[in-house]
């Protein structure tokens, strides 16, 4: 069995909010006895031995314990002890037998000296049950183990393909999207290279962006303007040749533009000088300037026209800068601009040179002008703008398919992610597989070699066991107990109808209006009974008794004293927890009789802190408690002995202490069946002390709501000073008796 060595801390459990056990405070034993007055919080500390028998407890969900066992081995909360606890409370009485309809549950006991090789039967094959469900625990807590190692690898990798896809709208990526994302994949390998990978992080880190126009180049822009400038450049016209005007080509055009207007003004006189011009000299000068010529130059000017036209269209072309475009088609981008960018600079300089040449043409119209200028290259132009709008399409559609395309991005970066860890997760799988396969066959038995499966063993077991257990016999122990303790023989239990439960009678008629004590003696009677139960071995198992003797009279207290010890002798462990100073004092000078070396003594004490809230603690036995043989010695040594530190928490306690001392002391000095005050009144003694003393007992040690009263420090003082002298001054010899008692 387990034995409980210490409670390491106690939080979140009522009145025990943050509680370590002292360093200097000794270990549970064998047999503990725990003291401590009502309210100080004995019978929660007996409700959290329930919940350590199940890991939990369903009135405090944020309950953290930390226990101790004698191998120093540790269990927490969710990890409940494997050794049986059997718990005597209020909660136990509600949960087992009900006044209100006078019935109770079954209990069902051992008839072993019947058939006692059926019980050795029955010992064997729970053995067998109890290693059997270790090693399915053992086997569970390592599937437990790989589960949660396999969680763990999906909560990591959960968190890289979130960190990886965090600019996707709407998503939230977890454990549980990357475990559900992993069944679906399939055997290909989705794995991408560091390229492919950098690329696609990028892809889904971005927003998205705008469209961007796409660059035009019109087709017929440069129709067959290079081939019509060799044709031009080559044409020649007769002329009758003025040499000077030949030479000077600003005077030619000059001239030129002078014959037009004098033509179209039909003057003869020159409009410079005033000079008529000659015949001869007109004559001449339109020999020089005539038709053919006029033409060449037209064209001419037409021609460097159209080259200035395709010059302002090429030079207008803007290229986008390549901030505008998603990351993963700005290197494309850059590279093709930059090639484009030196394309259309070539093509411009080109066209520029070729439109001097050109211009060149109509001062040289009767002879034919040589062309060694390269080409400008419209297809290649083209070529290049159109690399540039794929680039600007691909940006473009992104954009048109953004959320689409994020999506399909993060899938493959999901995919990539998961099928790197898909070995590690595989591996864990088939452990997990392996391990749950020994499970199964621990619990459905193996037929090969004999091995009965864990429904069947249970069957074989509560089968032998109803040939060796009887609830009949539990109801007459029940009876006999309860007939020893109440010491007559009119309550006694029944087996009811239905034959789930007893039924509590009276004289043969169901036991109405029974008293505090009764209800008592018959809950502890019926609690000690449950200790022979089938399913509960005392000498393996926990028992824990919360104040057994509440509502009892002094003699049966004796008697559940009696009942108690016989029935937890032999157990395993033992916690008795007592308000009741005579049941304390019996208990104590049992264990010193025979159980030395086996047993400690502890206390509940309460602490407060600064906000006024109050904590319990597990701490020693006050050792006056163990000295004095009443609480009469004991309360006088406390009150005497107790030093003032100037705070409220250091004298909270004492008003309730002083009471109890004050009333023992007046039922002591006048027993009459009247109340404190009316005792107290006829008491010789100052009248303006006495009411003081019954004002401090009165007042402070019982709720007000009114707070703590910084007056109750110097209140405290004074009056157990009028307190003592009080004792003194009416029964000198007592109260020096208890003087020497404490020495």
């Amino acid at each position: 069995m387990t034995c409980i060595k210490k409670f390491k801390t106690i939080k979140n459990f009522g009145i025990y909010k943050d509680f370590c056990w002292p360093t200097d405070l000794n270990s549970f034993k064998q047999y503990n006895i725990i003291y401590g007055w009502n309210g100080v919080g004995k019978t929660t500390l007996s409700r959290l031995f329930g919940a350590i028998s199940i890991g939990s407890h369903p009135d405090f969900t944020n309950l953290q314990y930390l226990v101790e066992d004698e191998n120093s081995h540790m269990f927490k909360q969710g990890q409940p002890i494997s050794t049986q606890i059997k718990i005597f409370n209020t909660e136990f009485i509600a949960n087992s037998v009900n006044f209100d309809t006078q019935s109770s549950k079954t209990i069902s006991v051992y008839l072993g000296e019947e058939n006692q090789e059926l019980i050795n039967t029955i010992k064997d094959d729970e053995n067998l049950l109890k290693e059997r469900y270790e090693k399915i625990n053992e086997k569970k807590n390592a599937v437990q183990s790989k589960e949660m190692e396999r969680g763990r690898i999906f909560t990591d990798i959960a968190r890289t393909i979130s960190q990886c896809t965090q600019q996707v709208a709407a998503r939230n990526y977890n454990k549980q999207n990357a475990t559900a994302s992993y069944l679906k994949l399939t055997n290909v390998d989705c794995t991408l290279s560091e390229d492919e990978l950098s690329k696609l992080t990028k892809s889904v880190s971005q927003d998205i962006m705008d469209t961007i126009p796409s660059i035009s180049l019109d087709d017929e822009l440069m129709g067959d303007t290079i081939d019509n400038i060799d044709d031009l450049l080559g044409e020649t016209v007769s002329v009758e040749t003025i040499e000077r005007l030949k030479e000077n080509r600003d005077i030619s055009e000059w001239v030129e533009n002078g014959l037009a207007l004098h033509a179209k003004y039909d003057n003869e006189q020159c409009e410079f000088c005033g000079q008529p011009i000659t015949k001869d000299r007109l004559s001449k000068l339109l020999g020089h300037f005539n038709e053919a010529d006029a033409k060449i130059k037209h064209e001419v000017d037409e021609l460097a026209e159209r080259l200035r036209n395709i010059y302002a269209t090429v030079s207008q072309i803007k290229l986008p800068d390549s901030a505008r475009f998603y990351q993963e088609f700005r290197k494309e981008y850059e590279e093709s601009e930059k090639s484009t960018t030196f394309i259309i600079q070539d093509f411009l300089n080109k066209i520029e040179d070729l439109g001097k040449l050109v211009i060149s043409k109509k001062a040289n119209t009767t002879i034919a002008v040589n062309n060694s200028l390269d080409s400008p290259d419209f297809g290649q132009l083209k070529t290049s703008i159109n690399e540039i709008n794929l680039i600007i399409e691909k940006h473009n559609t992104k954009t048109a398919n953004f959320t689409v395309q994020i999506k399909a991005d993060s899938d493959k970066i999901e995919r990539h992610y998961l099928c790197e860890i898909r070995p590690e997760v595989q591996k864990l799988d088939n452990q997990i597989a392996s391990i749950k396969t020994e499970i199964r066959t621990l619990e459905e038995g193996n037929p090969d070699i004999g091995d009965l499966s864990i429904q069947d063993l249970k069957a074989r077991i509560a089968s032998n066991k109803s040939k060796v257990s009887s609830t009949q016999k539990a109801c007459d122990i029940l009876n006999d107990s309860l007939h020893t303790f109440l010491g007559r023989n009119e309550i006694t239990f029944t087996i009811n109808d239905s034959g789930d439960g007893y039924e509590i009678m009276r004289c043969g008629s169901p036991a109405r209006n029974l008293s505090e004590g009764e209800r008592t003696a018959i809950a502890f009677v019926f609690f000690i009974t449950t200790l022979q139960d089938e399913n509960f071995s005392i000498e393996d198992g926990i028992i824990v008794i919360d104040d057994p003797v509440s509502s009892l009279d002094s003699n049966s207290q004796f008697q559940a004293f009696a009942f108690l010890k016989e029935a937890t002798k032999n157990a395993g462990q033992l916690f008795l927890l007592t308000h009741n100073f005579d049941f304390l004092k019996l208990a104590i000078n049992w264990l010193k009789g025979g159980m030395r070396g086996k047993y400690s003594l502890f206390m509940i004490k309460n602490t407060y802190s600064d906000d006024n809230e109050r904590n319990a603690k597990i701490d020693k036995l006050d050792p006056a408690l163990e000295k004095f043989e009443s609480e009469y010695h004991y309360l006088f040594n406390v009150l005497k002995e107790f030093k003032s530190d100037g705070t409220i928490e250091n004298v909270y306690h004492i008003p309730n202490t002083a009471r109890k001392l004050l009333d023992s002391f007046l039922m002591f000095c006048i027993p009459k069946n009247i109340g404190t005050y009316d005792r107290l009144k006829l008491i010789k003694f100052d009248e303006t002390k006495k009411s003081a003393i019954y004002k401090f007992v009165n007042d402070e040690s019982h709720i007000t709501g009114k707070g703590f009263d910084p007056a109750l420090v110097p209140e405290t003082q004074k009056c157990l000073k009028y307190l003592f002298e009080m004792m003194e001054s009416t029964f000198p010899d007592h109260y020096n008796y208890l003087l020497e008692e404490m020495h």
